[in-house]
């Protein structure tokens, strides 16, 4: 059996955000990952104190850590933009605010993704990320706090990456559906991968989808090979966090139980399974 830790993405339960911490706990999760979402749009809650404290306070009475956070403006706003750009500039000022937040909140990870329009398609794409996560890396070493990169690389072009940004507390953040609906790539192969190149953070997304579609299927029954990446995490045996990331008030999910909790409390149950 694995030693887990049972987590999800805050934006991923039926909650609403802040309903997810005493949902979190009803369904027998130890914690979420918390996502920083839509900056530009409505700014970011938890980056003022008054949020903060209560999601602290909700937490501690409900048992619900908040080990990470997720930080998917950049997917808007990417980790490519030169400081000399208008979205380069918010780029550093949403590190720095995910930073003071994982701080005060004491997180032990941020994740920085390269997806949409942080992806990284050039060279210079490839050095303007690696210069923003270094920065990210520098000032989170000030509080304990790991970086960790979320992309569609391939095995050599991460190392190429961790080699330009070269801190100790830079790693990688695994995701069981993502390199099959973006890339067609093996999941398992490439969770051996990281696994085996010492750069695989011990938190990890699960879903599991058909073709394009994400986050749409109960663990194991889409086509992303959920089996084949638990066995691996056996093979290496695995330490650490899985964090549910399928949408259960989403369409086809929300449609196959009585309400959107019990959705995601059967996916919780076929984890834990996988897990033994």
């Amino acid at each position: 059996m694995l030693n887990i830790k049972y987590g999800a993405l805050d934006f991923a339960l039926p909650g609403q955000l802040v309903g997810n911490i005493r949902l979190a706990h009803e369904m027998g999760l130890d914690g979420l990952e918390l996502g920083f979402l839509r900056y530009e749009e409505r700014g970011f809650m938890l980056g003022q104190k008054w949020f903060r404290d209560y999601y602290l306070e909700e937490g501690e009475k409900y048992g619900i850590a908040f080990p990470s956070m997720a930080v998917c403006e950049f997917d808007f706003c990417g980790l490519k933009h030169p400081t000399t750009t208008e979205k380069g500039k918010r780029v550093r000022e949403i590190i720095d605010l995910a930073i003071d937040t994982a701080s005060y909140m004491k997180m032990e990870m941020v994740m920085m993704p390269s997806f949409c329009d942080g992806y990284i398609e050039t060279e210079e794409d490839m050095h303007v990320t690696a210069e923003a996560l270094t920065y990210a890396c520098k000032e989170a070493a000030k509080h304990g706090i790991t970086i960790a990169t979320e992309n569609l690389l391939t095995i050599e072009k991460n190392l190429e990456l961790f080699d330009k940004v070269g801190q100790p507390n830079f790693s990688c953040l695994y995701d069981s559906q993502n390199y099959r609906v973006w890339k067609n790539w093996s999941q398992p192969e490439m969770l051996r991968k990281l696994a085996r190149n010492n750069i695989l953070y011990p938190e990890i997304h699960v879903k599991d989808g058909i073709g394009q579609s994400g986050s749409s299927a109960y663990l194991g029954e889409g086509d992303t090979d959920f089996e084949g990446t638990m066995a691996v995490l056996h093979e290496i045996d695995y330490s650490g966090w899985l964090h549910l990331e399928n949408f259960y008030d989403r369409m086809p999910l929300c449609g196959t139980a009585d309400t959107y909790i019990d959705v995601a409390k059967k996916d919780l149950e076929i984890l834990k399974e996988a897990c033994r």
